[in-house]
């Protein structure tokens, strides 16, 4: 099942010709996203933000899930996502991004590498851990190797 895993998580990504920023900000659109992709979520997934220098949120649904982007975005002009390789982990699926975005303070711009972790169950999300470190993502040591 894992390579279904791989690609379901594959599937859902946008590329990094997507602005992530307007298109999350976007109603309609983040509505249409959510009604073309809720049927692989689990109703109650779970969405984990970390952000640098402060505790993770957590959020519920896929509402819950845009909440998250909605709060990660909020100091992001433009924000695109580049994924840079994709490790199967059977449940976990490791998505090593790089991400380049320029920020409203109109600093220069930002290139970053991080991981998203993918729980699947029974061909549905269940659970996204967002921003994690990369070497916590991939490390034998890290939520992935377990």
């Amino acid at each position: 099942m894992s390579a279904e895993n791989v690609e379901l998580v594959r599937s859902m990504h946008p590329g990094p010709a997507s602005d992530l920023a307007p298109l999350v900000g976007d109603d309609q659109v983040s509505d249409s996203w959510r009604e073309s992709l809720a049927h692989l979520f689990d109703e109650s997934v779970q969405g984990v933000m970390r952000r640098p220098d402060m505790p993770p949120t957590t959020h519920s649904g896929l509402a819950g899930l845009r909440t998250a982007w909605l709060e990660w975005l909020e100091h992001w002009r433009s924000y695109r996502d580049e994924i840079e390789d994709v490790i199967d982990r059977g449940e976990r699926v490791v998505v090593v991004h790089r991400s380049r975005g320029e920020l409203k303070s109109g600093a220069a711009q930002v290139t970053r590498r991080s991981a998203t972790i993918w729980t699947v169950r029974e061909g549905r999300v269940t659970k996204v851990e967002f921003n994690v470190p990369y070497a916590e993502a991939v490390g034998s040591d890290g939520p992935a190797g377990g």
